[in-house]
């Protein structure tokens, strides 16, 4: 006993260990509290009495007592030191506490124990997380910002043209054809002269609502300028283009400005397996300046051999 007293008195400087800004303690072969330095009291409001002579096992919650007994002391058997262990440990008040552990054992079977209080780092991280949540939002939405049109929240013009250009080129790739349709809305200007550019705005915001629930999640719709609109119906064929078309002018006609229907002008075309999107997006166009040209409301298909009208609607 009195070799054992002696080892401890060694090992303890008690107003170093006093002063430490952290909670040491040393528990003996037997795994039972032999010391604890001020830090436990004036800190974790634990008497010392109520420590002294007690299994270490006292001051863990339920699941750190499984994890010191099956991880840590049998490490500390064989590395003889176990670093930065994130344990939790209920205070004098019954309070659990996040700790971080450094323990190191002796030849003579003392184990001396380094208790940090873990709380704020563990709050610090929490902030840290939502900080990085925020600013992940932040720029999702700027990302969206970037891309989208901010009236219609369709994609905007750069988006569109970028996104198209993937599109044709990997239809190209696997031998597949796109259709490229690009809308403008009938006398649009009169809708700004007579009912406001409010109502314009309107007319415009709901229309773009109704093109994107109408087209497939496949397909790119844009609000390309304007009162222009394009799409891009992937893997489609001519003649699903053209029914798409068709089913476009009963959709655009359900839209109101004012008291009146609106309507539109419609080009199309069909990629070939050369295609970029630079060459359709001059066919389409030729197509609606055509379609305009020839009396609106009205689709045009652009072919290789001169633009076809497709369909008049009344």
């Amino acid at each position: 006993m009195k070799d054992k007293q002696t080892t401890l008195d060694s090992a303890i400087s008690t107003y170093t260990l006093n002063n430490l800004p952290n909670g040491v303690f040393i528990t003996d072969v037997s795994k039972d509290i032999v010391y604890c330095n001020d830090y436990f009291s004036t800190e974790l409001e634990w008497e010392p009495d109520a420590l002294i002579g007690k299994s270490a096992d006292i001051i863990f919650t339920l699941a750190s007592k499984v994890f010191y007994q099956t991880y840590l002391i049998p490490t500390l058997l064989h590395e003889k030191i176990c670093e930065e262990m994130q344990l939790t440990m209920i205070n004098g008040k019954g309070i659990r506490i996040p700790i971080t552990v450094n323990v190191k054992s002796d030849n003579a079977g003392l184990i001396y124990w380094s208790f940090f209080n873990a709380t704020k780092r563990d709050k610090l991280y929490e902030e840290l997380i939502q900080a990085r949540e925020t600013l992940e939002q932040q720029a999702e939405q700027l990302k969206l910002l970037a891309s989208t049109d901010e009236l219609t929240t369709l994609l905007n013009r750069r988006e569109m043209k970028y996104r198209s250009t993937l599109a044709i080129e990997l239809a190209v790739r696997s031998h597949h054809s796109v259709a490229l349709i690009q809308l403008d809305i009938d006398h649009f200007k009169k809708v700004n002269d007579v009912y406001g550019h409010p109502e314009g705005d309107r007319v415009l915001k709901e229309l773009g609502i109704r093109l994107k629930e109408f087209s497939r999640k496949t397909d790119l719709v844009s609000r390309f300028g304007g009162e222009e609109f394009l799409i891009l119906l992937n893997d489609t064929n001519q003649q699903d283009a053209i029914l798409f078309c068709q089913r476009l002018h009963q959709l655009i006609g359900e839209v109101k400005a004012g008291e009146n229907y609106i309507k539109a002008s419609i080009g199309l075309t069909i990629s070939t397996p050369d295609s970029i999107f630079k060459t359709l997006y001059a066919e389409v166009d030729a197509a609606l300046y055509k379609a305009k040209e020839s009396g609106r409301n009205k689709t045009e298909l652009y072919n290789r051999t001169g633009i076809k009208n497709i369909n008049s609607m009344p």
